[in-house]
């Protein structure tokens, strides 16, 4: 058990001092537009196209997510079914776990090597997998919008693509935020 215990504290420590090391950025995106009237009115062009381009995906992804809808109830009952089993076997592995734990003292020193002094801990008795969590169907019906429905069009970077053409430019810039290395 205090070997256990041991592990735990290093691996804890170990997680403590990655988490800190680990600098974190930030992108931003300026869009600095043509300075020119026919420039200007061109990136108007690239506006009305992105936001038909974005009105158009967004009613094929509800048409998409509508068309979802009766599988949401038969993939929910899946996924209960899946739960109960895994319930079951996540109180198995506990009551064994627990019994483990319950005849541990056989395997302590007089009774694992009577004649001689042992330095090692006894087995290890890992606890059990986590719990099964319950599946709801909002989970369910946003695992099968993601699996099958596209929200994503390509509208931005055809925007992005037309702005450069129209005389805009686009500066990305990165910044460290937090756990920034030193000269940052």
């Amino acid at each position: 058990m205090r070997a256990h215990f041991f592990l735990n504290v290093f691996l804890a420590a170990l997680l403590l001092l990655a988490g800190c090391a680990t600098p974190q950025y930030q992108t931003t995106v300026r869009l600095i537009p043509p300075a020119d009237v026919a420039g200007r009115a061109c990136v108007e062009g690239c506006e009305t196209r992105k936001n038909a381009c974005q009105a158009t995906c967004q009613t094929r992804y509800q048409a998409c997510t509508k068309a979802l809808e009766p599988q949401v109830e038969a993939r929910h009952a899946e996924a209960l079914k899946q739960y109960e089993l895994d319930l079951r076997r996540y109180a198995a592995a506990l009551r064994h776990y627990e019994m483990q734990l319950r005849f541990e003292w056989m395997y302590s020193y007089p009774f694992h090597h009577p004649y001689w002094w042992d330095p090692w801990p006894g087995p290890y008795f890992p606890p059990p997998m986590d719990e099964p969590v319950m599946p709801t169907r909002e989970g369910v019906r946003a695992q099968l919008e993601k699996a099958n429905c596209q929200d994503d069009c390509g509208c931005l970077p055809a925007y992005d693509t037309c702005f450069t053409g129209c005389g805009g430019r686009i500066v990305k810039e990165t910044t460290c935020i937090e756990n920034c290395p030193p000269g940052e």
